[in-house]
């Protein structure tokens, strides 16, 4: 089953790198099949920084693991298709990529609203102890 699903998805590969070749050249090609694999390698060298700076918002409980390790994964995902040349796989890597951002902005920004949310509920009481006359 997996080697029927792989070659479907060379046929598909193949077909629209053709087509996409046909249509802008072969030295447009061949620079959008590099420049793809530059960015993709950059975004999997600067994963481990990412992920680095991720686990320091959960220790602080501004993101949850399970949006990190979710993002993570969308992340090399979509880095390893944009270094495989080939121009259906950088179109999914690029969606896969905007996806992982989502993910992760997403749930920065709704565990900041949550904190904000507690943090309303929180009366600031000042308590003076006064001398008895």
């Amino acid at each position: 089953m997996k080697a029927i699903l792989f070659l479907i998805y060379l046929f598909v590969e193949v077909a629209i790198s053709l087509s996409f070749a046909y249509a802008i050249g072969i030295l447009y090609t061949f620079l959008e099949i590099l420049l793809s694999a530059i960015f993709g390698a950059v975004i999997l060298f600067n994963t481990p920084f990412k992920l680095q700076e991720s686990f320091q918002r959960i220790t602080m409980n501004k993101i949850s693991l399970s949006a990190v390790s979710l993002a993570a994964t969308i992340r090399v995902l979509g880095s390893f298709l944009l270094i495989l040349p080939g121009f259906f796989g950088d179109m999914v890597g690029a969606i896969l990529l905007i996806m992982s951002a989502i993910l992760f902005i997403g749930n920065k920004i709704s565990r900041g609203k949550n904190n904000e949310k507690d943090d309303e509920d929180i009366i600031d009481v000042e308590i003076i102890d006064s001398p008895r006359h």
